[in-house]
């Protein structure tokens, strides 16, 4: 079940044309995160769904944190999206504004 849903979004990425930037995508080039993060940012609400159906609540929100968070403020209405949908994140403005902050800082302390 979960290697077929995993293809099925593979699938509506391809479709979508999320994976442009391989030149013939295969579902065995694609890991876990960079699978989350397309169906993130590029599928819709029924697709996301089948996320948590095949990973674990803790790995997708690690995903968003560490991919689409660092996004904004491109991607804020979506953060604000998943945050309030997703992680039941009771302040998410701050939220996301406290981890692009860490983001920041991180970025800013390797250099």
């Amino acid at each position: 079940m979960k290697r077929d849903i995993k293809r099925e979004l593979f699938d509506s990425l391809k479709k979508n044309h999320a994976l442009w930037s391989f030149e013939k995508p295969k579902l065995s080039e694609i890991s876990d995160e960079l699978l989350i993060e397309k169906v993130l940012l590029h599928l819709d609400i029924q697709d996301i769904n089948k996320l948590f159906l095949i990973f674990p609540k803790t790995r997708i929100k690690n995903v968003w944190i560490n991919s689409i968070i660092p996004l904004e403020p491109q991607y804020h209405s979506y953060n604000i999206l998943f945050s309030t949908l997703y992680f039941d994140i009771k302040n998410p403005h701050r939220y996301i504004k406290v981890k692009t902050n860490q983001h920041i800082k991180s970025l800013l302390s390797k250099s």
